[in-house]
């Protein structure tokens, strides 16, 4: 019995230690995550990233193993490079090959999403997309965390991984308010039809963003155009709650914060309650206020 519990734990010790020796960072701290199955996706994407830093094309080999940390279940580590060439996929007729025009079942881009995805400071987020699990026809809805990495050769990868029917993190409302304020910080109101496109990224499942102006008017919604050009500062929520004063009123003055309030969903009519992110931004002489949420269960 002694030495099962040996074997058992130096079976554990290694599996947890993959890549230990070469490495000497550590991943970021994925607890801003409330669900473990985020968590650990994010942190097998982050070890993953690391991985490939270290040592580079020489990783790849590790990924590809069945029943490892890196491929299980319907779990497993993809890698396509930034000009958008499949190199690492658990289906090798998929590799080498350019994914540049993949598209979901909404015409979404993917791997065009995925490369646009990581295109910022941070180098890495969250891209959500229509997809059929394996063996079905029906697609599902997919959350891929992605992070771009340079190996030793120079070269660039984007590193990825995702699960199907993901639970809704804030922390995917805060990283789509945060693209499309730098979008608009960059384009002013030329971004907004790309905040309106529904094959882009700032639309998913039951999620989009909108736009107000610091007196109320609304100009995007994605989900209620109807409303777009309306001044909804006086609007009430059924509960009574000035819900765009409360909004405006934290992003302008604390920056950026929550809300909660009644909202529809998108395609309802009834109200659903709903926590919203927003934070302003400036473009030029013009401030907005940029948001987005989710409802809760």
């Amino acid at each position: 019995m002694r030495k099962m519990f040996l074997v058992i734990c130096l079976l554990v010790f290694s599996v947890a230690n993959v890549f230990s020796k070469e490495t000497t960072n550590v991943p970021k701290d994925s607890s801003v995550y409330k669900y473990k199955q985020t968590q650990d996706l994010v942190s097998l994407v982050k070890y993953a990233a690391l991985a490939v830093e270290e040592k580079g094309e020489a990783a790849f080999p590790e990924f590809k193993k069945e029943n490892s940390q890196w491929r299980h279940d319907d779990i497993y580590i993809f890698i396509i490079d930034t000009n958008g060439n499949m190199v690492l996929h658990p289906d090798p007729a998929l590799e080498g090959k350019n994914e540049m025009g993949l598209k979901d079942a909404d015409n979404r881009l993917i791997v065009k999403g995925f490369i646009n995805t990581v295109s910022n400071n941070k180098r890495e987020g969250w891209f959500h997309y229509l997809w059929p699990e394996p063996g079905s026809i029906f697609p599902l809805w997919k959350s891929s965390f992605l992070q771009l990495v340079v190996a030793p050769s120079g070269k660039k990868y984007i590193v990825g991984s995702g699960l199907y029917n993901m639970k809704i993190e804030k922390e995917f409302i805060v990283n789509l308010v945060d693209l499309a304020a730098v979008l608009i910080e960059e384009e002013g109101r030329a971004a907004f039809p790309k905040l309106r496109d529904k094959t882009g990224r700032f639309m998913f499942m039951d999620i989009y963003v909108f736009v107000d102006k610091p007196d109320g008017v609304e100009l995007v919604n994605g989900a209620f155009p109807n409303i777009e050009g309306r001044n909804l500062i006086d609007y009430k929520d059924s509960k009574g709650s000035f819900l765009v004063r409360n909004y405006i009123k934290i992003a302008l003055t604390e920056g950026s914060g929550w809300v909660d309030y009644l909202w529809p969903k998108p395609g309802e009519a009834t109200p659903s309650e709903k926590y919203t992110y927003v934070k302003k931004v400036k473009y030029g002489d013009e401030t907005f206020i940029v948001g987005a949420g989710a409802y809760l269960e």
